[in-house]
């Protein structure tokens, strides 16, 4: 049977959230490859065998599929890196920075994430309100782990403010991310990124917390 005729309408709850992927898969394959103007709805239904009623039974159109994108390959990687950390910061505030490098690197370096970045410089879209808003929003949540750094003692309070300092931790990563972790990055340039997602944290972690340098 023909798996778009055995497929239209909307999908039964089992298999939601499969065709949700599926559908997310396939549109980040040709955003990165044709650009998001180039990328058609239908484009995207046949790339999986779908129709295009099934694809508007999970997104409304062209942009949601960009938006949910973003929340999921976008700078908010940085809050869901930071939540799976929740309980290590206080413990070992300088261990936690370089954690949470390595965690963002495992996050951008999917091939999704990485299909997102292409998405971005290939479209233009760098100054995306979807990519400013996600910046700011994982700024802010760094924020608040500085500031309780700050109020037990870790961290010195004449520094700088809290949102400053963590726009100056993240902000390099994610400038080595759009450099390093896009659609067609070699398994060199993948390397790079991760070196110095780490050497950055770790010399951060340096010069806010006075911790020892690693050992050669």
């Amino acid at each position: 049977m023909d798996r778009t005729r055995r497929r239209v309408g909307r999908p039964p709850r089992s298999e939601a959230g499969d065709t949700r992927a599926e559908l997310m898969a396939a549109a980040l394959k040709l955003f990165s490859r044709n650009g998001f103007v180039g990328t058609s709805i239908r484009a995207i239904a046949r790339e999986v065998g779908l129709s295009e009623s099934v694809l508007y039974s999970h997104f409304r159109n062209k942009q949601d599929i960009y938006q949910a994108a973003m929340r999921m390959a976008g700078p908010q990687g940085a809050i869901t890196a930071l939540d799976a950390l929740d309980g290590l910061d206080s413990a070992d505030p300088a261990n936690f920075l370089v954690t949470l490098a390595e965690r963002l690197f495992e996050i951008w370096d999917s091939p999704q994430s990485r299909q997102v970045a292409s998405l971005l410089v290939r479209d233009g879209l760098l100054h995306d309100t979807a990519l400013s808003d996600g910046i700011e929003s994982a700024v802010a949540r760094l924020a608040e782990v500085f500031n309780r750094w700050v109020a037990e003692g870790r961290l010195p309070a004449d520094l700088g403010a809290a949102e400053d300092l963590a726009f100056a931790l993240l902000a390099p990563i994610a400038h080595a991310r759009m450099l390093w972790l896009h659609a067609d990055a070699s398994p060199g340039q993948r390397r790079t990124a991760h070196d110095r997602f780490v050497r950055h944290a770790t010399l951060f972690a340096r010069v806010t917390l006075g911790a020892p340098a690693p050992a050669e």
